[in-house]
């Protein structure tokens, strides 16, 4: 398809690949959201062409019959385990009505727990997360759930988590780090929220939405370990665990204030992400919110600027390529799924 459509600075032949049929999700995204095209039947027939992008329908192929990959006690084995998969085939935009995608999704709904959460420890419910939860609800809201009460239920639990906490966090997580919150639960709680209708969000997610932002706003997205982290933490882990938080507040008082430097990692752009995430997806997520342009902003938007190739294309930095089921484009490529993102984060915050 050549493109008819345009975007400023952005070379025809970077929108003729991004909407190239190569990756049905992001020619479509792409021409949907960012070229502004109007439903068609040639869109519609791309779209319902997502399952035959190679890294789902390689994802696909290696699931069990009753929508597992795994045992039920490697759920969360990194990165192969079947909650994992549900979190690739959202964000890979898996196509919610092939009927293989909603067994799995329905097998990840066996292993959440009573209180809407998912668990890191084979179901146990000393190993319920946030970002697990966040990650998985939002996938199964992307493939179509976006309704079901159990969706809503993993919403729940990560507001009354916030409200419980008087933070972004995990339980008992704060402790073990200066910042006061998760930083990297930030992007994905939003990320989550994103997918769920508002009128459907339960008692405290207007709040826990809130939080993030403030959080993610308030360090300039990417800015999250202080100077002296490394050495909270291996004066906290050498601790009992009963001993911990009298610790920081004594370490608190000793080294204020505190100075925040950028997170590792963050301005290496990938995708996939998994439960860490990057300054690009949490300007999307920030996005996704309604978020407008703030000064606090700018460094992370620069940043994204800054990586794009002369082509207006951005290349894939982090990857977990070889530790998935299927691989997800080339480490130091250009990333049509970047591309796209970047796009769109850029696009937000020009009209914002």
């Amino acid at each position: 398809m050549e493109t008819a459509r345009r975007i400023p600075g952005v070379p025809a032949d970077t929108l003729n690949w991004l909407t190239s049929e190569e990756n049905p999700a992001v020619a479509v995204l792409t021409r949907r959201g960012l070229l502004g095209e109007p439903d068609s039947a040639e869109l519609g027939q791309m779209w319902a062409r997502r399952g035959a992008y190679g890294p789902v329908a390689h994802i696909l192929d290696l699931m069990r019959p009753d929508g597992s990959w795994d045992t039920p006690a490697r759920d969360y084995q990194k990165y192969g385990g079947s909650l994992w998969q549900i979190h690739f085939l959202g964000e890979l935009y898996a196509d919610g009505d092939d009927e293989r995608v909603r067994t799995a999704a329905e097998y990840a709904f066996t292993r959440q727990l009573p209180d809407g959460s998912w668990s890191c420890t084979g179901g146990r419910p000393a190993g319920s997360i946030p970002c697990l939860t966040a990650n998985v609800a939002r996938a199964l809201a992307r493939l179509g759930y976006e309704r079901d009460e159990r969706v809503i239920a993993a919403l729940r639990y990560c507001s009354d988590l916030h409200d419980e906490l008087g933070c972004v966090d995990c339980r008992g997580g704060t402790s073990y780090h200066l910042n006061g919150h998760c930083h990297m639960l930030t992007p994905k709680t939003l990320l989550f929220l994103a997918e769920v209708p508002r009128d459907l969000w339960p008692a405290g997610a207007i709040e826990l939405g809130d939080a993030c932002v403030t959080a993610l706003r308030d360090k300039q997205v990417f800015r999250s370990l202080p100077a002296v982290a490394r050495a909270f933490q291996d004066g906290a882990f050498n601790l009992p665990a009963a001993e911990v938080e009298d610790y920081r507040t004594r370490f608190l008082a000793e080294h204020a204030p505190l100075t925040y430097g950028p997170k590792p990692g963050w301005l290496r752009f990938g995708y996939p992400l998994s439960y860490n995430s990057d300054a690009l997806e949490a300007l999307h997520a920030l996005a996704l919110h309604g978020e407008p342009a703030r000064p606090e902003y700018e460094p992370a938007l620069e940043a994204v600027r800054s990586a794009a190739d002369a082509e207006s294309r951005w290349t894939l930095r982090t990857t977990f390529n070889g530790k998935m089921r299927s691989d997800v484009e080339e480490k130091g490529q250009p990333s049509r799924w970047l591309t796209y993102r970047a796009l769109v984060v850029l696009a937000h915050y020009t009209t914002a």
